[in-house]
């Protein structure tokens, strides 16, 4: 059976708003979940925090490998931090939907991670 493409398993997903993200803790190296926001353009999935100082982006700075459950359908990945201006408009115009819920609180995006999924299903 031939494998999917990445960004093939991932267009039915791109409507769905969280995901269950683990990472390697920074100082335990144990797997540490959570949900979070996320959004999906070909096959690449964009997650935006509201807190850098949150343990689940010092985690991805720290080390980048990530797990993606996205209702069920899980991909492996490595997350990059966005730290370039340039990088950051391309998330804001694809569907900046942490912006807007975050200007209720006034609060802005402190940051955001590229996931690069690994093409890894047999």
């Amino acid at each position: 059976m031939p494998k999917e493409s990445v960004k093939h398993r991932l267009a039915p997903l791109k409507d769905h708003s969280t995901l269950r993200l683990t990472t390697i803790g920074r100082r335990t190296g144990k797997r540490h979940t959570v949900t979070v926001w996320f959004l999906v353009d070909g096959d690449t999935v964009y997650l935006v925090t509201l807190k850098l100082k949150r343990d689940w982006p010092r985690n991805v700075i720290k080390n980048g490998k990530v797990e993606l459950d996205i209702v069920g359908d899980v991909f492996n990945g490595q997350a990059k931090q966005i730290t370039d201006v340039n990088g950051m408009a391309k998330v804001k115009a694809q569907k900046y939907w942490a912006s807007w819920f975050g200007s209720w609180f006034g609060l802005g995006p402190e940051g955001a991670f590229a996931v690069t999924v690994a093409d890894d299903r047999k």
